[in-house]
């Protein structure tokens, strides 16, 4: 017996083929829909979407070939099996029927054993299919919420740890941070880099600032280099690459200009203002050494913004 929520919508210009089909389709169980044109077909499928689409050639508006080929390029309707009801004989007729999605081709008149053989066939495959997708999905979104768990679960780590190690360096780092999501902020409102430059992207630089001297090896250990999360993939560009320098004389690779993550470039400029801060420099003073150092070990770019806005700058 069929599936009784199996829908088969049969498209045929000649009543007389349509009722007996139905005959046999709904004797199997299957709910059948009619239509004897394309623009009546298009009517039924709007109200109500078919699993399967009996479909004959020659039509009075269009043909069945122009018909397939409608639902084939409309997303709502391209994965319905379409299997074509014609008298032609020709294998040319039958070549272009699958050329255009078409699942099979059976030729008029048309034999009960053969319809009910062919028409179970592709409904079986077209559930399936749909069971299938339907599976996928619901593990995607298993696997989406596993994956977000994971992600919110490293931040949280992430935070621990800059939180203890803002409590060892008495508020140093607490102050990079702060400078850091200025920077990261006001760089959204340049030409360059408008509208790149994401919340999540921020907030891991500014935990980042506050972990920046963790061993990366360490910091591997709980956070993979190849995280997607934004957040964390950040924190990682920071904590592997801040030491690095614009004219690729810096630790640990050497990279050069912006091969060094956008990321770990915002934190060199706003960690160097720190510790220049830290060893006794006035603001003035600080900004006019890390001037001296434009092109060498700070991104041009990012030190004349983060000089521009010095007056939000903290110390």
């Amino acid at each position: 017996m069929a599936d009784e929520k199996s829908t088969i919508l049969l498209v045929d210009d000649a009543e007389i083929n349509i009722f007996m089909l139905e005959e046999i389709l709904n004797d199997l169980g299957y709910e059948t829909l009619s239509a004897t044109s394309a623009a009546e077909a298009t009517a039924q499928i709007k109200d109500k979407m078919p699993h399967l689409v009996l479909l004959d050639i020659m039509m009075p508006d269009i043909n069945g070939y122009e018909f397939c080929q409608m639902l084939k390029e409309n997303p709502r309707t391209r994965d319905i099996p379409v299997i074509f009801v014609s008298a032609a004989e020709s294998d040319d007729e039958r070549e272009k029927a699958f050329e255009i999605g078409g699942v099979d081709f059976i030729r008029k008149p048309f034999d009960v054993t053969e319809i009910k053989t062919r028409v179970k066939t592709h409904l079986s495959i077209f559930n399936l299919r749909s069971e299938l997708e339907e599976n996928n999905r619901k593990l995607n979104r298993v696997i989406s919420e596993q994956n977000k768990k994971i992600a919110d679960e490293k931040k949280r780590i992430l935070k621990n740890i800059a939180a203890l190690s803002n409590e060892n360096q008495s508020g140093r780092s607490e102050m990079v941070a702060a400078n850091s999501r200025m920077l990261s902020q006001a760089l959204n409102f340049t030409e360059k880099y408008e509208n790149k430059i994401s919340g999540p992207f921020i907030e891991g630089i500014e935990i980042a600032s506050m972990i920046r001297g963790i061993d990366s090896k360490l910091f591997n250990i709980f956070f993979a280099e190849d995280d997607k999360n934004v957040s964390v993939s950040a924190a990682a560009d920071v904590v592997k690459s801040f030491s690095e320098k614009w004219d690729g004389t810096g630790e640990p690779d050497g990279l050069k200009e912006e091969e060094i993550p956008l990321a770990a470039r915002i934190v060199s400029i706003t960690g160097g203002f720190e510790n220049l801060i830290e060893d006794g420099c006035g603001r003035e003073e600080a900004f006019e050494k890390m001037k001296a150092d434009k092109g060498i070990i700070y991104d041009p770019y990012l030190l004349d913004l983060f000089i521009r806005i010095e007056k939000q700058i903290k110390s």
